[in-house]
């Protein structure tokens, strides 16, 4: 189930099966959470790029801009993934997305996110995710959220926030990865 895209010919076929969400804009004391537009790809690219992020959130790093462009055509199609915007420089400077639930709980959306590592450690994320649970019981009663056992980030913040630890995914492969590896998944009840 974590298994979103399947590369093939160069295109990015969805695996999942996924409802698209009526995702409205939202704003907080520093973000904006908008859909992504075709303009965002220099941004988008700048974090894939980075194999700090890309790495941690399950993905090889991206090479080129042309590597990234079926992914954010992806997410402008599906509109159920954020590209925040930081207020103060209106950049693209991560993403916050809602997505099928890893465990196929039909009630769930799994909140999967990253952040230029630039911003780390400064309360963006944090900030991005309450936007996102304050909003999400309109389109699901929980929320889900999965992290490597070496991502003690993102544990973090998900602990923060009330996420309760359920299990663990053992041998799970993301995108192109090579190897796999184990899962912690967690849910929060939202109503």
């Amino acid at each position: 189930m974590w298994d979103w895209y399947d590369k093939h010919d160069s295109e990015y076929i969805i695996l999942s099966r996924e409802a698209v969400i009526d995702m409205r804009t939202l704003d907080t004391e520093r973000l904006i959470l908008k859909d992504w537009e075709l303009s965002d790809l220099d941004d988008y690219y700048a974090i894939m790029s980075n194999p700090a992020v890309a790495v941690s959130e399950g993905s090889m790093p991206s090479q080129t801009k042309d590597a990234c462009l079926p992914i954010l055509q992806y997410f402008m199609q599906a509109k159920n993934n954020y590209a925040l915007v930081l207020k103060e420089t209106g950049h693209v400077i991560g993403s916050v997305g809602l997505n099928e639930d890893a465990d196929g709980n039909q009630d769930a959306r799994n909140v999967g996110f990253m952040l230029e590592e630039t911003y780390w450690n400064r309360g963006l994320m944090t900030e991005a995710l309450r936007a996102i649970i304050a909003n999400a019981a309109e389109i699901t009663s929980i929320l889900s959220c999965g992290h490597t056992v070496e991502n003690a980030k993102t544990k973090h913040i998900i602990e923060k926030l009330g996420f309760k630890y359920v299990k663990t995914f053992h041998d799970i492969k993301k995108y192109n990865d090579a190897m796999g590896h184990d899962l912690l998944y967690y849910t929060l009840r939202l109503r």
